[in-house]
């Protein structure tokens, strides 16, 4: 998997659909769509707690550097997991 990110600026990028711009009524009638079909299947709001039962399981915010994220995101993707994920599993097994 070798897919490229960026973060999309409405005043610099063109969204395109096929090749086309998107306009305002292609942007309508997409969200029709998506509200008449309801969230895809399987698709669980929040996921599974990994805690147990009904508890939120709790988050843990880290500062890496780039070189690390990078790293991390393909070995991530090397792996076809996302990188939470990955990262937890490392933890998991440091911790247990």
């Amino acid at each position: 998997m070798n897919d490229t990110f960026f973060r999309f600026d409405p005043s610099r990028d063109r969204a395109t659909r096929n090749g086309e711009p998107v306009t305002e009524d292609m942007i309508e009638e997409m969200a029709r769509t998506a509200e008449r079909s309801g969230p895809p299947k399987g698709l669980v709001p929040g996921g599974k707690s990994l805690s147990g039962g009904h508890v939120r399981s709790p988050k843990v915010q880290v500062v890496l550097s780039y070189e690390t994220e990078r790293k991390v995101r393909a070995r991530a993707a090397a792996e076809h997991m996302s990188v939470s994920h990955w990262i937890r599993r490392v933890l998991e097994k440091e911790t247990s």
